[in-house]
């Protein structure tokens, strides 16, 4: 008759030790790939709130004023803050504007700079 050999308590145990730190492993690194989805997502969003705060200057029917302004806006189901500043430079016909956009945490996600001309 043959023998029916089988796993011992010991080598399941040892398997299960070592599926478990695999799925760990697994589980951690599909919630940073998903935390570093958000976080592209909402810069992407920030970036669009940047240009269209400087299309929105350049739009306007007056020459911008040097200057700052803030505010809010929501977009995407966020609510982001942008900060502008708008400046003077050597040439009188042109205002530089700096825009800045921050996330719900207070961290800067966008920047552009623009110019704005006199017609």
């Amino acid at each position: 008759m043959k023998q029916q050999r089988a796993f011992t308590l010991l080598e399941v145990l040892i398997a299960l030790a070592m599926l478990a730190v695999a799925l760990s492993a697994a589980s951690r690194g599909i919630g940073m790939a998903a935390s570093q989805a958000t976080q592209l997502g909402e810069r992407h969003i920030a970036q669009w709130i940047a240009q269209n705060r400087l299309a929105e200057n350049r739009m306007m029917e007056r020459f911008p004023d040097a200057g700052s302004a803030e505010g809010e806006v929501e977009q995407g189901g966020y609510t982001f803050r942008w900060h502008e500043d708008i400046k003077a430079v050597e040439n009188p016909l042109l205002r530089r504007i700096d825009v800045i956009v921050y996330g719900r945490d207070g961290t800067q996600l966008a920047k552009l700079i623009g110019f704005a001309s006199k017609a």
